[in-house]
């Protein structure tokens, strides 16, 4: 199988099928079988109350009616009445308990999706935008509700009465019966061909919506951008296209289905023409009674309206599935192997000895973004880590995080492959300080803690050292504070886990000289005796390492401390004499 970032399933799952949707769906409403089972027996009783009306209809004909038998039909009345209360009271029950199902089942939904996104490898949002996930969570589960508010009961209740209307015609009159259901097989056939159709119309619009969902994602995150360079139309004229692409997915749809309910109502209409032609000149012979007649009629219209609202129904559900589809398939992509602890801890005993073992890695086939890299940092040691942009700096620390595994060669983590962590344990032993840093609304003491309501004092310390209060609210994204503020955030975060080997990229790209001279007396306290990793385009700030090392285009071209490698007149040394003629 190709790694995960190979891997796009919205495309993939555009043009297939999951025959096991179904099933899947209904283990899910298993899981709440006291709601489950009284809606069931209440669909019963209703469909029970339904069948017996169409034949006391004939009955009263027959034994009432006919002979003028009055107290006879006040007791058929009121027994009738009866079985209208019955009816219209297990219909309530059921609408009540199936859309109660449905929201409880959705609710889990949600919940199972979410998690599932969070434990699926960082890769696999390399090529799955933010927005078309989001549909699977927000969209295709409302859609996947209306199979149980308006689909579910509805379908269950109709095809009960539609089996027990041809038990009641065949038990009537078998002849009757059979000429009744004759126009059944051209239906089943025509009903058939158009879900084809529909199922496939309703997987490519799902599809449409959530790229259509993923641009305004995207753009509605980059609007300063749009704004900046004055790009609105440009970007309303690519929405638009993928509107269009939705809009005509969608009246695929409905071109489908307007075909579908004209069919049942012209096999209606031949059944009941068949049935008053045959069962007329049956009654007028008198091999039938009157009132058997007026039942098989009462049941005919009863067979068809079923028919009818299982095909509008039929419509709801199979929208429901294609999203249902697509939600078990988030469900079924691999997870990382983490640990089972609900807050990973560190590992008490690192001492920050890495090795970089012949490591080859690319992000897309063999497009190699570092290639045979081998260098060694000894436990609490400072490295430097610089280069071109591009030459492979911050992909060579998410090797080092396990967001990815390399294709070739090892790192060695105290000599133990770093494969054989636990990747959630890893990760709190590690320090990670990055240059683009994501905070969430809230105030700066919840994003240093990431909302475990823990108060740690010594971060908040650590934070008053670098000039930021830890009650401060703030916007999505942290929108209120700088780019510098948020390193600094950044920084006292990742302090909350007592990392033994800090990871610092680009730490002071966007702080002023002030704020770098104090993060750096706080990481110098900090970092004692600890391995130190520091990616920077400033060489000045590398320049206090004890080994830096130089990457070109993913490999390894030098390395040494700055003394070294200034007298080697190579690759570092341009670009810190070129750093300083800028000043």
């Amino acid at each position: 199988m190709k790694p995960p970032h190979h891997f796009d399933f919205e495309e993939a799952e555009s043009r297939m099928a999951h025959p096991g949707t179904a099933r899947r769906l209904f283990n899910a409403m298993f899981q709440h079988p006291a709601i489950l089972t009284l809606g069931c027996t209440l669909i019963l009783v209703g469909t029970a109350a339904a069948l017996v009306e169409p034949w006391l209809f004939g009955f009263a004909i027959d034994q009432a009616i006919v002979p003028k038998n009055s107290a006879r039909l006040v007791q058929l009345a009121m027994v009738f009445l009866a079985l209208i209360i019955i009816r219209v009271a297990a219909t309530i029950g059921d609408a009540y308990l199936f859309e109660a199902l449905g929201q409880a089942v959705t609710q889990d939904l949600r919940v199972a999706v979410f998690s599932r996104l969070q434990r699926l490898p960082l890769a696999f949002y390399d090529k799955n935008p933010a927005g078309r996930l989001l549909t699977r969570v927000t969209n295709d589960i409302t859609a996947l509700a209306d199979i149980f508010s308006a689909g579910f009961a509805t379908m269950v209740s109709n095809a009960l009465l539609v089996a027990g209307v041809l038990i009641m015609l065949v038990v009537l009159s078998p002849q009757l019966g059979l000429i009744t259901v004759s126009v059944f097989p051209l239906m089943a056939a025509a009903t058939v061909h158009f879900s084809r159709q529909l199922a496939r119309s309703y997987r490519e619009a799902r599809s449409r919506l959530s790229a259509f969902n993923a641009y305004l994602a995207e753009n509605l995150m980059g609007m300063r951008v749009v704004h900046l360079f004055s790009r609105q139309k440009v970007h309303l004229q690519r929405l638009s296209r993928l509107n269009q692409r939705y809009a005509d997915a969608q009246m695929s749809t409905i071109r489908t289905y307007a075909f579908l309910q004209p069919t049942i109502t012209t096999a209606a209409g031949v059944s009941m023409a068949l049935l008053l032609w045959f069962g007329g000149n049956d009654a007028l012979a008198g091999r039938i009674q009157l009132g058997v007649l007026i039942s098989f009629f009462a049941y005919t219209l009863a067979l068809f309206r079923p028919l009818r609202e299982i095909a509008d129904k039929w419509n709801i559900f199979l929208s429901g599935l294609a999203a249902a589809e697509r939600i078990f398939s988030v469900l079924d992509w691999p997870t990382e192997e983490d640990s089972t602890e609900a807050q990973a801890t560190p590992y008490p005993d690192l001492k920050g000895h890495i090795i970089f073992d012949n490591v080859w890695f690319a992000y897309d086939d063999e497009r190699w973004v570092l290639r045979n890299l081998s260098f060694e940092i000894p436990a609490g040691t400072r490295l430097g880590i610089v280069g071109h942009t591009g030459s492979g700096k911050t992909t060579l620390i998410s090797l080092l995080m396990r967001f990815y595994e390399p294709q070739k060669g090892r790192i060695l983590l105290d000599g133990k492959d770093l494969r054989e962590y636990d990747r959630r344990r890893l990760r709190a032993s590690l320090g990670l300080v990055q240059q683009d840093v994501f905070l969430f609304s809230g105030s700066v003491a919840e994003n240093i803690s990431l909302f475990s309501g823990k108060s740690d004092t010594a971060s908040t310390t650590v934070l008053e050292k670098l000039g930021l209060s830890d009650g401060k609210l703030l916007s999505e994204r942290g929108g209120n504070l700088s780019m510098g503020e948020r390193q600094l955030v950044a920084f006292a975060r990742a302090h909350e886990s007592r990392p033994r080997i800090w990871i610092l990229d680009e730490p002071t790209s966007s702080i002023d000289s002030e704020s770098e001279l104090r993060l750096e007396r706080v990481l110098n306290a900090e970092a004692i005796g600890k391995t130190v990793i520091m990616i920077a385009h400033r060489l000045a700030t590398t320049r206090a390492c004890g080994q830096i090392i130089v990457l070109n285009k993913g490999q390894l071209v030098e390395a040494g401390g700055h003394a070294g490698l200034m007298s080697r007149n190579g690759l570092y040394a341009r670009l810190f004499r070129y750093q300083q003629s800028l000043g």
